[in-house]
């Protein structure tokens, strides 16, 4: 019995001593803002430990996870700037297809209003037109309606 006390008092002399020196060391470590705390290569973090303390002892992952967020906003940037070239380029090729298609605009126009029959209100509205028209310039009253508006 004696022999077993004496083992377990010598053992316990020798553990306890280390026990402390670590529990001491940790209590000398501070810890960052994220919840770590090391020296040199070594760190040591909290369960609760987050991200946030880069070119500090930070949990691991958190480089990983900065990375991946980074490359993120950089597909976004470049797909912004793809979008702006885009819209910068679409007026240019609308501007091509806007002649051609106010040209076929115009014919098809020109050929509706051919076509439309002028109401009572579209005549007396013409006739005063050309009143005041044939007002100003006298010697057109001689001339045909196509010599008059080739001149125009």
């Amino acid at each position: 019995m004696k022999k077993l006390l004496s083992t377990l008092l010598l053992s316990a002399s020798f553990l306890l001593p280390v026990t402390w020196a670590q529990v001491a060391r940790a209590e000398k470590r501070p810890l960052n803002a994220c919840g770590c705390s090391g020296e040199g290569d070594s760190c040591i973090c909290e369960k609760k430990a987050k991200c946030g303390c880069p070119g500090e002892c930070e949990p691991k992952g958190c480089e990983a996870e900065r990375q991946k967020q980074l490359q993120k906003e950089i597909d976004v940037e470049i797909k912004r700037a793809k979008e702006e070239e885009k819209a910068r380029n679409k007026p240019k090729e609308e501007a091509k297809s806007d002649d051609d298609s106010e040209s076929a605009a115009a014919d098809k126009g020109a050929k509706k209003s051919a076509v439309r029959p002028m109401t009572a209100r579209d005549r007396k509205q013409f006739l005063k037109l050309l009143e005041a028209y044939l007002a100003e310039h006298p010697e057109a009253a001689n001339k045909m309606l196509s010599e008059v508006r080739s001149e125009l």
